[in-house]
This record gives structure tokens, sequence and C-alpha cells, in this order.
């Protein structure tokens, strides 16, 4: 008997913690639970010890998509340091308008191999991390709703087919598949790996939150401008930035952005839920 419900994620810029905890209240609503667990491990002091679950628990999932896959990032504590032990599970994977490729799949597999049984899984729109048109406003209203009605049904399923777990057709393949290849607006492949936020001095306070929400520890915390560690462009820091000093000005990293507006923009995805 399902006991909690956890609402665990990354979302380095909050739009994937809106989602997940909308699954997880749709869940915990019908179980008639009052309260929800959260563990949220976008910082890397939460990412420093394994975090593991029981049969009495009930687990959301949420991840961003990037590239079509995992953050590569993240995938090894996923991996390794999120254990099941009989959980129930349903997973919440993010994206910003392209493709949600194989990062459902991904998620899906690992959780079975980490001892959990997956009732659920759903790939969900968000803002476009690098993008104010691409899936602009989302997830809206309607998308959160229907998010509720997805744990909710998650825990239906659960109650009534409790031996239908770790059975769902889901996109992308297995074995997974590789990460997808961005491209320039010219159609040739993008190379930005090595790109870092920069620092507008004239507006920035030295207040230090983009060091603070940095899911990588990567921005010095006694100079902002220097970003010693890797950089993954989530772009927590260029949105959270109170003053809009953050930005990215590498080449490569813009013409993709605008290859992305360019072909997705005008091409609104839809929430899909899997049971």
């Amino acid at each position: 008997m399902i006991k909690h419900v956890w609402a665990v994620y990354f979302s380095p810029s909050g739009k994937t913690e809106q989602v997940t905890m909308a699954v997880a209240e749709g869940a915990a609503g019908l179980l008639k639970i009052g309260e929800i667990h959260a563990y949220d491990f976008t910082l890397p002091d939460k990412r420093e010890h394994p975090f593991c679950f029981g049969e009495e628990d009930l687990v959301i999932l949420g991840c961003p998509t990037y590239a079509g896959r995992i953050p590569n990032k993240i995938m090894p504590f996923i991996r390794d340091s999120i254990c099941g032990h009989g959980a129930s599970a349903a997973i919440v994977m993010t994206y910003g308008g392209r493709n949600i490729d194989h990062s459902v799949m991904e998620t899906y597999l690992l959780l079975q191999e980490n001892g959990f049984k997956v009732y659920g899984a759903g790939s969900a729109v968000t803002r476009h991390v690098m993008s104010d048109i691409l899936s602009a406003g989302r997830p809206g209203t309607e998308d959160l709703k229907a998010a509720g009605q997805f744990g909710a049904d998650v825990v239906h399923k659960i109650m009534t087919q409790p031996e239908n777990y770790n059975d769902l057709s889901l996109p992308g393949s297995n074995p997974v598949g590789p990460y997808y290849k961005p491209l320039e607006a010219d159609g040739t492949p993008a190379n930005f790996l090595k790109a870092k936020p920069k620092v507008h001095n004239e507006i920035c306070t030295r207040c230090k939150i983009c060091a603070e929400v940095c899911p990588m520890g990567s921005i010095s915390r006694e100079n902002v401008e220097e970003v010693p560690g890797v950089c993954i462009k989530c772009h927590a820091c260029v949105r959270k930035c109170p003053t809009g000093a953050r930005f990215f000005d590498d080449p490569s990293l813009i013409s993709h952005i605008r290859m992305l507006e360019e072909n997705f923009a005008g091409q609104p995805k839809d929430n899909n839920w899997y049971l």
C-alpha cells in the first residue's frame, strides 16, 4: 500500500519542477495523502549520496531532455544513486518543443534496472531554456491540469492493475539511441560544447545568484565572471539573474537557437502520457 508520494526532480529552470509537482499532486489527491515529499537534486550537494525508496513509496521522477536524452552529466546520478527497492514510479520527461527522442525510454530502462515498478511515463512540453519564443508559456494551466490527471491515472492503474508495471510502450529505442547532434541555422553541425555564459558588468550587481543556482557548481562565487567548471547550457544562470546580466554570445550556440526557432517555434507540440 502506498503511503508516501515523492516528487523527485532535476529542474534548473524550474519548469520540470512545475510539471513533476502537478503529477505528484494528482497522485496524492486520489490517494488522499496530504503531504508530498519533494527531493530536488538540481544542485551538486543534493547528488552526493544515494537516495533510495521502498514498497510504500510512489516516486514521480522528473527531468528535462537535453539533446534527446537525459542530460549526460545527470544520468550517472539517476543510474547509480536513485534506487527503488520495489517502489512504484512514474516518469516525467520535459522538452522544449524539438523532440523527446530517447529520453523517456532511457529513464524507463534505468528505473527498471534500479528496482522500480514503473506504471506510467510522460513527455511534457515546457518553454525551451534557450529561447523566449520556443514553447513560450508552457506549461500552461491546461498542461498542468493534464499532468495532474496523469498522476491520478497512474494511481488508478496501481490500484486496479497492480501487476501491470514495466509494461509500457514508449517512444525511443532500446538499446537507447545516440544524443541528438545540434545544427546551426544553415544545417551544418553546431559545436558549442565549450560555450560558457558571459556577464554584462554594467548591470551585474554581484548578487551571486548565478553561482548559487548553477547545477554543476561551475560559476565562481568569488568572481562570477569566471566559469572554471563545465557548462551544460541549462541557462539557469541566465533565467534566474534578477538584472538580466547573464548571457551567451557563442556564435554556434546562437545559430543553433535560431535554427530551433525557425524550424519548431511554429509547430506547438502536445504532451504525451503513457500508461
